[in-house]
C-alpha cells in the first residue's frame, strides 16, 4: 500500500457507478480519447460496465476505495473531503469531474460539497460538474437543481426557467415527453411530490444575483453519430432502456439545446468558480 505506480490521467470522473460516468460524459469522454488524452472513470459503488467503456477508448475504470487504498496514510474514516483530495493530489488530473445530482439520481455522497471542498485549496485543476443524462432531457431538472444549490451564474446564462409544476407532474407520472428513467409509478409519484415546494420557491430565484455557489456552464458539441454511439455503448452496459427510443431521444436532446441557448445538440458541464473571499457569498462581479 502506498509503494503502486502512480499512473497519471488528464480527467478524473467521479459517481456512483461507471455506467453513469460513461453515458452522462460521453461527448466530452470522446473528445478526450480522440485528442490523445487518458480519462479515469471512478465508480464510488458500481464498476460495471467497465470493460466496455475501456473497449471504446473511453477510460480505463477502476472503483474509488482501490485508487484510495494505494495512497500514502490511506485510511478510510476521514472525512470524503479529505479522502478526495488525498486521491486527486496523487492522481494529478487537470480534469475533475462529478454528478450535479438531478430529479433524485442516487448519490453515495454529496459530490457537490464534497469536491468544492476538497479543491478550495487547489486552484490548478478545474472541477467541472456533470448533468446525469438521461434526466438532463427533463426540462425542469437542471434549473430546480441549480436553485436548490442557490448557484449563481453568469449574466449570458441561457437555462430555461423550471416552469409550472402541475404539467411537470403530468409528464412525469404519465412518461410523456419524459426518458424511461424514473422507476415506477409510485416512485414517479413520489418523486414529483417531493419537488412541489422547489417548484413554488425557485419562481423567486435570480440566478444572477443569488449568493450561493458560483459556477459557468461549459458546452461540449454533440458530433454527428455521437447517439448513435451512445445507444450502442448503452446497450453494452444493459442500460438502454433509460434512454428510451432513439427517436424520442433525440427530441429531447434538441429541446435541451434549444433551452440552452444552442441550436445544435450539445453536452453541458458547470464549472465551478472560486467565490469572492473563498467563500460562498456574493462577490462584486462574476
Amino acid at each position: 500500500m502506498g509503494g503502486a505506480p502512480v499512473l497519471r490521467f488528464d480527467s478524473v470522473v467521479f459517481a456512483d457507478s461507471a455506467s453513469v460516468a460513461a453515458l452522462s460524459c460521453f461527448s466530452r469522454l470522446k473528445s478526450e480519447r480522440d485528442a490523445g488524452r487518458r480519462a479515469l472513470l471512478m465508480p464510488l459503488v458500481d464498476a460495471a460496465g467497465a470493460e466496455a467503456i475501456a473497449g471504446r477508448g473511453l477510460g480505463t475504470v477502476r472503483r474509488f476505495e482501490d485508487v484510495e487504498a494505494e495512497s500514502e496514510g490511506f485510511n478510510p474514516a476521514r472525512p470524503w473531503r479529505e479522502r478526495l483530495s488525498i486521491v486527486i493530489r496523487r492522481l494529478a488530473p487537470q480534469h475533475v469531474m462529478a454528478p450535479l445530482g438531478l430529479l433524485g439520481s442516487p448519490q453515495a455522497i454529496d459530490y457537490f460539497t464534497a469536491l468544492r471542498a476538497a479543491l478550495s485549496v487547489d486552484p490548478r485543476r478545474d472541477l467541472l460538474f456533470f448533468e446525469e443524462r438521461p434526466q438532463n432531457l427533463v426540462p425542469e431538472s437542471v434549473p430546480l437543481r441549480l436553485f436548490t444549490l442557490g448557484a449563481r451564474l453568469p449574466p449570458a446564462t441561457t437555462l430555461r426557467s423550471a416552469r409550472r409544476y402541475a404539467p411537470f407532474v403530468l409528464r412525469l407520472v404519465t412518461g410523456l415527453g419524459v426518458p424511461p428513467a424514473f422507476g415506477s409509478l409510485r416512485e414517479r409519484w413520489r418523486l414529483s411530490r417531493s419537488l412541489k415546494t422547489a417548484f413554488k420557491q425557485a419562481a423567486d430565484w435570480d440566478p444572477q444575483r443569488a449568493l450561493g455557489p458560483k459556477l459557468q456552464p461549459v458546452l461540449e458539441p454533440w458530433r454527428e453519430g455521437d447517439s448513435s454511439e451512445l445507444f450502442a455503448l448503452a446497450a453494452e452496459m444493459g442500460q438502454a432502456l433509460s434512454l428510451g427510443s432513439r427517436k424520442a431521444f433525440n427530441q429531447q436532446l434538441a429541446r435541451y439545446a434549444k433551452g440552452a441557448g444552442s441550436r445544435e445538440p450539445i453536452e453541458r458541464y458547470w464549472l465551478s468558480l472560486p467565490n469572492a473571499g473563498g467563500s460562498d457569498a456574493m462577490g462584486d462581479s462574476y
